[in-house]
This record gives C-alpha cells, sequence and structure tokens, in this order.
C-alpha cells in the first residue's frame, strides 16, 4: 500500500491528467448537453454510461428495496450524482441527502444540483482514501454520518463498499443502520466472495482479478488495495448481523464472477434495519 505522501502524489498527477484530457470536451458537453451533464475530468463515477446506470439502479431501488416517492432517502457515497439524478424526477414529497469522500464531485453537486432541486442535499467528508481523498483528515473507521439517528426510510451505496478495507466496511455498515429508521431498507452493493466466484477467480474466468489478499479479503490490485475490494459472502453476512440489518433473500450475484442472468456488475444485497 502507498504511503500517505505517495498516494497524494499520485492522486494529483491523474487528477492533473484527468483536466488535461478532458477539460476542452467538458466544455463543448456543457454547451451541447446543458448545465447537467457530468464533467468527465471529475469521472470517479464507475464504468458504463452514467445517465443509463442511474436510471437502471432507480429501478432496483424501487423493485428490489422498496423505494417510495415520498422516502427521506440516503446515498452513501453520492460522487458527482449519478444516482441523485434520476431520483430527481422521482422522489415526491420525499427527499435526498447524499455525502461523499470527492471534494469537487459534492462541489459541482452543490452548484448544479441544490439550486434546481433544494430537497436535495450533499454534504462532503473529509475521510481519507489511499484512491478518492488521500488528503481526507478523519479515518473511516471513526467517521460518523452527518446524521441523526433513524433519519432515513431508504439508504443505497453503489460502488461504495467496493472500494473499502474491511474495518472501514463494517463501520459503514454500523453507520447506515444507525441512520435507518426500524423497518427502513439498504440496497448496497459489494463484490462477494462465494465459492463459485472463486472458482471463476482461480481459473482467470472472472471479469475481476481478486487473487491477491488483503485483512479479510482480496484486492486487485495490491498496490492500490482501495481500487477493488472483495470478501466473503459468509463474513458480510455476519456484519450485517451484527449491526441488526437483515438480508433480504435472496442476494442478486454479479456479472463480475460470470453470474448467469446477473442484474448489474455487482453483487447487490437488500437489508432491513430490524
Amino acid at each position: 500500500m502507498p504511503s500517505r505522501t505517495r498516494a497524494q502524489a499520485i492522486y494529483l498527477a491523474k487528477a492533473a491528467a484527468r483536466r488535461l484530457l478532458w477539460g476542452p470536451s467538458d466544455l463543448i458537453r456543457r454547451r451541447r448537453e446543458g448545465p447537467l451533464a457530468p464533467p468527465r475530468h471529475l469521472a470517479f463515477v464507475g464504468g458504463g454510461d452514467f445517465e443509463q446506470t442511474g436510471k437502471q439502479f432507480l429501478g432496483y431501488f424501487q423493485e428490489l428495496g422498496g423505494l417510495e416517492p415520498g422516502d427521506r432517502v440516503l446515498d452513501v457515497g453520492s460522487g458527482l450524482g449519478r444516482m441523485a439524478l434520476p431520483l430527481t424526477g422521482y422522489l415526491e414529497g420525499g427527499s435526498y441527502a447524499g455525502f461523499d469522500v470527492g471534494r469537487e464531485m459534492i462541489r459541482w453537486c452543490q452548484r448544479t444540483i441544490t439550486p434546481r432541486w433544494p430537497n436535495f442535499e450533499f454534504a462532503w467528508a473529509s475521510v481519507y482514501n489511499g484512491k478518492y481523498n488521500p488528503f481526507g483528515k478523519q479515518s473511516g473507521t471513526a467517521f460518523r454520518f452527518p446524521y441523526e439517528d433513524s433519519s432515513f426510510d431508504f439508504a443505497f451505496a453503489t460502488s461504495l463498499f467496493t472500494h473499502l478495507l474491511r474495518d472501514e466496511a463494517r463501520h459503514y455498515l454500523a453507520e447506515t443502520a444507525r441512520v435507518l429508521k426500524p423497518g427502513g431498507t439498504c440496497l448496497l452493493t459489494f463484490f462477494l466472495l462465494t465459492p463459485e466466484a472463486e472458482a471463476e477467480v482461480a481459473a482467470g474466468r472472472a471479469l475481476m482479478d481478486f487473487r491477491h489478499p488483503i485483512e479479510g479479503g482480496t484486492t486487485t490490485n495490491p498496490a492500490e488495495p482501495e481500487a477493488a475490494t472483495a470478501y466473503p459472502v459468509a463474513d458480510l453476512r455476519q456484519w450485517l448481523a451484527d449491526v441488526g440489518l437483515s438480508i433480504r433473500e435472496p442476494i442478486h450475484h454479479g456479472a463480475w464472477s460470470n453470474t448467469p442472468d446477473a442484474l448489474t456488475l455487482q453483487d447487490i444485497v437488500v437489508a432491513e434495519r430490524v
């Protein structure tokens, strides 16, 4: 794992390269598509089509998670608003709160989304992450979500737990449970190690190369573990039970491990606060 100073240097170099690569086209794209077009130089938004992925997950929030238009919703790791934007047309009477460790992404959402939809609020979390925020002042294991207990009907985290180390992941699960109302629901995505998934990885057939051990799980990149992390499904089940979250079966395993008829790349877990 790189030192904090080296991680900061890598982050700044990549940010500068993105600005050079995408800055001019971002200006053109904004003129063509309007102010809600997400700037690609801030593109810590995962793979795939930005707009289509947001619409796809809105469907999962409704169909799998039971999201209602009047719900108070929390987006854990809100990024550039990939999930927030489709929700602006769905939440009627409800509200949205999102936070992320990416300061510039949060600023873009605060400038672009909140003025148009005042019931959508965004907060920056100064949490250290070797890949996404090496300047963060606080550890992920100590961070308290900036919301009161039992504040939300529905919470989700897409492509967030797939970038957390074990103790951070367990803490974020506890915080998610804390801010959910009793009976509230969360939809979370992971890379989960099942016997079938591990066989695909060992054979070199999996879409993600989770062969490198980290504490409690594996990563695709030992030099930058937060690039992608995977944990045993049995461990996740215990972590959820420990914080009072009950899985709404089944777990929907993802295409990364060559699961037939997978809904999306990552594994989707829906759980309810007991």
